[in-house]
Parts: C-alpha cells; sequence; structure tokens
C-alpha cells in the first residue's frame, strides 16, 4: 500500500509538472525589461515582453493602453495603441519590442503646471502601460501592467 501511495504521488507530481511547460491556445504574455522608467524630453522607452502560443500563431498585433495615474485629472490623447506584426514565421514564443517614441508615450494634451514651480515647469505624465497580444485565431492574451513610467514634460 505504502508503495502504490508513494508512486501516485509521484506520478502526480510528475504529471502536473509537466503541465506548467505547455503552452495555451490563449496566448499568454510577460514583460521581461525597460530600456528605463523614466522618460526625458524627446526620449523613447522600449518594453521588451514575451508572449508564448500552443499554435504558434501570435502575428496579429500588440494593444497598449496608457493609463495616467497622476491625481489631477486632465483630457488625455490616444489612450489605446494597436500595432500591427510585421509577417514572420510561427513559433510558440516571441519577443516583441514595444519602442514607444516620445510623442506617443505623451498622455496629458494639457498638462497642469506644478504649483509653486518659478518658471512654470508641466506636470509629468505618471503612467501605467497595459499589454495584451492578439493571435491569427483571434484570441486575446491575459493582460500584464507595466511599473510606474514617468514622462517628463517641457
Amino acid at each position: 500500500m505504502k508503495i502504490f501511495l508513494i508512486s501516485f504521488l509521484a506520478l502526480t507530481v510528475l504529471i502536473t509538472a509537466c503541465d506548467k511547460d505547455k503552452f495555451q491556445t490563449i496566448p499568454s504574455l510577460s514583460i521581461k525589461s525597460y530600456s528605463r522608467k523614466v522618460v526625458p524630453p524627446n526620449g523613447n522607452i522600449v518594453i521588451t515582453l514575451e508572449a508564448t502560443d500552443k499554435e504558434g500563431d501570435v502575428q496579429d498585433s500588440v494593444i497598449i493602453i496608457k493609463l495616467r495615474m497622476n491625481q489631477r485629472v486632465v483630457a488625455t490623447i490616444r489612450d489605446t495603441i494597436r500595432y500591427k506584426f510585421p509577417a514572420f514565421p510561427k513559433t510558440d514564443r516571441i519577443l516583441i519590442q514595444a519602442n514607444l517614441d516620445y510623442q506617443t508615450i505623451l498622455s496629458a494634451i494639457n498638462p497642469p503646471n506644478i504649483p509653486g514651480s518659478n518658471p512654470p515647469q508641466r506636470e509629468a505624465d505618471t503612467l501605467l502601460l497595459k499589454f495584451a497580444v492578439r493571435d491569427n485565431a483571434g484570441h486575446t492574451s491575459d493582460t500584464v501592467l507595466s511599473d510606474q513610467i514617468i514622462v517628463i514634460r517641457q
């Protein structure tokens, strides 16, 4: 009986461990790195993402949603960005580099001045970015949330 129980537990652990390495039909997404987390005027930020997919058809697009976290609420521009992927061979794991230039990463249309600043300085955009990818079958991945990104305003 003891050998049966040990064998059963070993088999259960083996099956569970093997399932963790298998990819799902719905793409999975994670953030691997940031080129920076403070974007200077006219700078850019590159965020590297890794997507995995059982069918290897994460070839449709990446969706980026900008969430402005500043306490003072102002009108924003282009909160959702969608980039189509160029054609490439099917693979179950891909690295995606989201290279966002300064004009793309800006959020507030007219950011307020920092109270008491002399000469007046604009409030930086404090952002969180949500990322998702779509595959050719129309499946959308889980969403991943970036670390806080600060965009210095001129």
